[in-house]
């Protein structure tokens, strides 16, 4: 688990959007309650590069799930107990 509170997936959105447009993702998702657990959409060329980046870029260990290699139904399932990292939050868009 990442020392740092919020998430640090949620508090690193810009360098997870950057990261996801460098390996040709569509989208990264946080899976709470775990810090690290990332589903993401797309498949990416260099999964263990996506890792690695990830992790420097966090601060703590990743664990990544392919969204594409999924059911859909678990997929559907997971998109909505997941928060979206490629937009801004409610509040950042509402103080804008």
């Amino acid at each position: 688990m990442c020392l740092l509170t919020p998430s640090p997936a949620v508090a690193h959105r810009g360098a997870i959007r950057e990261l996801a447009s460098r390996h040709g993702l569509d989208a990264v998702r946080w899976w709470p309650p775990n810090d690290g657990d990332l589903l993401v959409e797309g498949l990416p060329l260099r999964l263990r590069q996506l890792r690695a980046d990830l992790e420097r870029a966090l601060g703590c260990r990743v664990a990544i799930y392919l969204a594409d290699c999924l059911a859909a139904e678990t997929r559907d399932r997971l998109h909505r107990e997941t928060v979206d990292l490629m937009v801004e939050p409610v509040e950042a868009a509402l103080a804008g």
